[in-house]
């Protein structure tokens, strides 16, 4: 048990000693382009269709559950504005912090742990690459901006969902749901998501970087190297979620308030 912990705590102080050596190597030269523009093109395929299906199932889950419940108290005109809660300020960014760990992050994981097994690495810096440039700041920076621009179509996906389904299904007037939504929206909760999403891309590219770099033991290894970084991303994903969302409504008492 004792060995297992000392694993744990080493772990995360080389996870955060990469996690700050990524940050300094975004500072630094050379920045290779490519690179990063090909980790944006790979994001940018690869979680397009998981993040619109699950953004249009959430969105349409909530709006039926939620709208049955204010329906009950005569108070479904409130939906709209329950939606930014639930969908701008909390669910959108979380699914996509998760949805692009699960997609893209497993995938970083499995390609670099392939290189690692097969010395590529290693070879890299024989020629002279820095590996934290070369392939841990591209991939760290891609996540982190793509990660935020996906935020922007999860929430329209879940808003858009969730209008439909209150107006189709539960009976909703349309312009009571579009009054409460712009009402109770601000943009505090969308710069709040957009910044959440941001963070929760530097955690899963220095995950996934770290468990793919670190990996050992071939094709068993980098499957469980894979494995574990996926479901560290969850973790570290929900971790801060629940540090960050009661500290920014601590600092802004106004979104709290139903209006």
């Amino acid at each position: 048990m004792a060995s297992r912990v000392r694993q744990g705590v080493t772990t995360l102080g080389d996870q955060s000693i990469l996690f700050a050596a990524a940050v300094r190597g975004v500072f630094q030269r050379p920045f290779y382009v490519a690179e990063f523009l090909e980790q944006c093109r790979f994001i940018l395929g690869a979680c397009f269709v998981p993040l619109l299906l699950t953004g249009l199932g959430w969105g349409t889950i909530v709006a039926l559950e939620a709208g049955n419940f204010f329906k009950l108290a005569s108070a479904e005109w409130r939906i709209g504005g329950f939606m930014v809660l639930a969908n701008v300020r909390e669910f959108a960014p979380v699914a996509t912090g998760l949805m692009v760990a699960a997609v893209c992050g497993t995938a970083i994981t499995a390609d670099l742990g392939a290189r690692k097994v097969r010395e590529e690495l290693e070879a890299l810096s024989v020629i002279g690459l820095s590996n934290i440039l070369f392939i841990v700041v591209p991939r760290f920076l891609a996540m982190a901006f793509m990660t935020a621009l996906y935020n922007v179509p999860m929430i329209a996906f879940t808003c858009l969902s969730g209008y439909l389904a209150s107006v189709a299904l539960v009976g909703v007037n349309s312009g009571a749901f579009i009054s409460t939504f712009f009402t109770q929206g601000t943009l505090q909760d969308l710069y709040g998501g957009e910044i959440k999403c941001i963070v929760f891309g530097m955690l899963v590219a220095t995950i996934c970087c770290y468990k793919g770099i670190t990996a050992r033991g071939g094709a068993e290894g980098v499957a469980r190297a894979v494995h574990q970084g996926v479901v560290a991303c969850f973790v570290s994903i929900q971790i801060f979620e629940y540090l960050y969302t009661p500290t920014v409504l601590a600092l802004f008492h106004t979104n709290n308030v139903l209006r």
